[in-house]
């Protein structure tokens, strides 16, 4: 239980602390376009060490925050970011510690479809159809931060997940002595 409680404070600790960094980040560079999406990383990146429940709460969590103080509708970043920690989650049988290239192409792939999905209900529904535009000035270079940021602080995010669980398994040792 105690482990439970501490892993919960940490994962929320984490989100605060990627949500705040992100609302600096987009509010400081004003003139420039694309920002990492540090929420999406965070949710990647424990849906993928920690499996689809996991990434789907934190999603959902990470979503909330995005729709409570910048979004237009409750709910629909809740929605995006559960599915991206779903489907991360989906890979984590895929999940090697010593291994970088998977988090990175699966934190690729996620903002694609992240921003492909903020395209579609944001723009598309009113009728703006500059794809080739939205693309190339806010979703490849929204990509390419965000998957930079994923190649400096991914190993950052395995060593805390590993703490974790060698705390889960000394509780676990000397509970049964």
């Amino acid at each position: 239980m105690k482990h439970r409680v501490i892993k919960i404070l940490i994962t929320g600790l984490i989100i605060m602390i990627s949500f705040i960094l992100q609302s600096t980040l987009s509010l400081a560079n004003s003139d420039v376009v694309a920002t990492p999406n540090l929420l999406l990383f965070v949710t990647c990146i424990f849906g993928f060490m920690r499996g689809c429940n996991y990434g789907s709460v934190t999603g959902i969590f990470c979503g909330l925050l995005v729709d409570i103080f910048f979004g237009d509708v409750i709910g629909l970043y809740a929605l995006i970011y559960m599915y991206v920690g779903f489907f991360s989650g989906l890979f984590k049988k895929m999940f090697y510690s010593n291994h970088v290239f998977m988090p990175m192409l699966l934190v690729f792939t996620s903002d694609f479809i992240y921003n492909a999905f903020v395209y579609i209900f944001r723009f598309l529904l009113r009728n703006k159809l500059d794809f080739s535009y939205y693309f190339e000035k806010i979703i490849f270079p929204e990509m390419i931060i965000t998957t930079f940021i994923a190649f400096a602080l991914y190993k950052l995010f395995y060593i805390l997940n590993e703490k974790i669980l060698t705390l889960k398994q000394e509780n676990t040792l000397s509970f049964d002595k």
